[in-house]
């Protein structure tokens, strides 16, 4: 077989616009996709950025281009069209670490399984949907069957139908037997699926609500605030800058990888390192600007809004000399333009999920939902310090971000989404819980 070596240009792709709207098509949707879903139907008629073949999450545009001259892959090309900023690819002038402030705020993903924003999350008290419809004169039944059937267990009903989460442990999928409040059986559903595909974007867009909001005899907490801002944004059809693919098929094929220890299938090997690291370098380090990443390389999608960076290690080797260290050969097997190696460990932080009421952000509790993990790879560069592309090392082969995202704007304050959310009722709510003028403090 011959070896292919992970350059800018040659990660595989989801689609080649610019612009990707967020919607249930889109490659970051935090459940399974079918199979017939077209990765270019999530995209805008907006902002194409060129017509060359594209690998998504990879540094050069070809195999061939992966010389001394760099051109630049279309996943690099979006991120400068958004920018309106060029992106430094010279190892020795990027940043080596970096924290996006403010930093993005811990919630739920709100799972199918649980019924979404359906669910009480406080004892004895309305779920954040029953304290919306009640507060602004919606229907609270109709709002609820709504949300089911798009975004909780009404959503899932081709599922293998239980009534104990004993009957669903066959099927080896992680599922629990998920009910809507009230009934006795339902649908086996995976307890990752959800809107972590809104959380995160709403996260780093959205101030994080700090007091608890009364509405027309409605109390509605910080975390119910978060709910709803979270559900609006999962139907808000947002622009979005996607990069990188998303992985859909078997985490357990098998041969799955080559004799380098690499994943076979492209999807999982992207996103390159090359990329990676220019991308997250210059997009938090150089321009201030925190971005979503689904955390893992396989099936799975948890989408995580990026907090920090930090080069931990960086040393200098000959091409052979990594050869002979990381793969046992005695010629750098993946790419002779390569006249210089980093060998780097970067420390990549992120935000988790959270159940917990009250601002965590102001209050320094998001350390506590605040996970990292420290990548191990190579950089290939030539004699100017370019990065040509890179090699996953060790436990980062598997363990390495699946793709990136960024959102583009805020939902246009005239939204109503599908399930029937107003998007300038609920900002009304954060106004008011941000700017001091509430009552009391929702507590931690």
């Amino acid at each position: 077989m011959e070896s292919r070596g992970a350059s800018f240009e040659q990660d595989p792709f989801d689609t080649e616009d610019e612009l990707v709207q967020l919607n249930e098509n889109h490659p970051a949707y935090g459940a399974w996709l079918s199979a017939q879903v077209s990765p270019t139907s999530a995209t805008t008629s907006v902002g194409s950025v060129g017509n060359e073949a594209y690998d998504p999450g990879e540094v050069h545009t070809t195999y061939k281009d992966r010389r001394l001259e760099i051109t630049k892959s279309t996943d690099m090309k979006k991120l400068e069209t958004f920018f309106g900023l060029e992106l430094e690819t010279d190892l020795t002038k990027l940043p080596t670490k970096a924290e996006h402030n403010p930093i993005a705020w811990p919630s739920s993903y709100w799972p199918v399984y649980a019924d979404s924003i359906n669910y009480r999350w406080q004892k004895g008290q309305p779920s954040p949907a029953e304290k919306y419809a009640k507060a602004f004169g919606h229907d609270p039944v109709a709002l609820m069957d709504a949300i089911s059937k798009k975004n909780g267990v009404d959503s899932q009903t081709a599922r293998t139908n239980c009534t104990a989460d004993a009957e669903c442990k066959v099927l080896n999928d992680g599922s629990v037997c998920a009910k809507r409040n009230g009934k006795t059986s339902g649908h086996c559903i995976p307890t990752w699926f959800g809107i972590c595909h809104a959380w995160a974007p709403a996260s780093i867009l959205e101030a994080e609500p700090a007091c608890a909001v009364e509405r027309n005899g409605t109390k509605f907490e910080p975390y119910d605030i978060k709910a709803l801002l979270t559900l609006a944004y999962d139907g808000s059809k947002i622009p979005t800058i996607f990069t990188g693919s998303r992985f859909n098929g078997n985490d357990k094929a098998p041969n799955s990888t080559d004799s380098y220890g690499r994943f076979t299938d492209d999807r999982r090997r992207d996103i390159s390192p090359g990329y990676f690291h220019i991308a997250v370098s210059n997009v938090m380090g150089r321009f201030n600007h925190s971005f979503v990443v689904d955390i893992t390389a396989g099936n799975e999608v948890w989408n995580q809004p990026a907090r920090s960076f930090e080069i931990l290690k960086l040393a200098w080797m000959t091409p052979d000399a990594a050869a002979k260290k990381f793969f046992e050969v005695e010629k750098y097997p993946f790419n002779d333009a390569a006249t210089r190696i980093a060998v780097v460990t970067t420390r990549f932080s992120w935000i988790v999920e959270s159940g917990v009421n009250g601002p965590l952000v102001s209050t320094g509790i998001v350390d506590k939902y605040t996970t990292s993990a420290d990548y191990q790879y190579l950089l290939e560069t030539d004699n100017d310090y370019q990065i040509l592309g890179g090699e996953w090392l060790s436990g980062s082969k598997a363990n390495h971000p699946d793709f990136m995202w960024l959102p583009a704007s805020k939902p246009d304050n005239s939204t109503t989404t599908s399930v029937g959310l107003v998007y300038a009722e609920i900002e009304s709510l954060l106004d008011e819980s941000v700017s001091g003028e509430c009552a009391t403090p929702g507590s931690a």
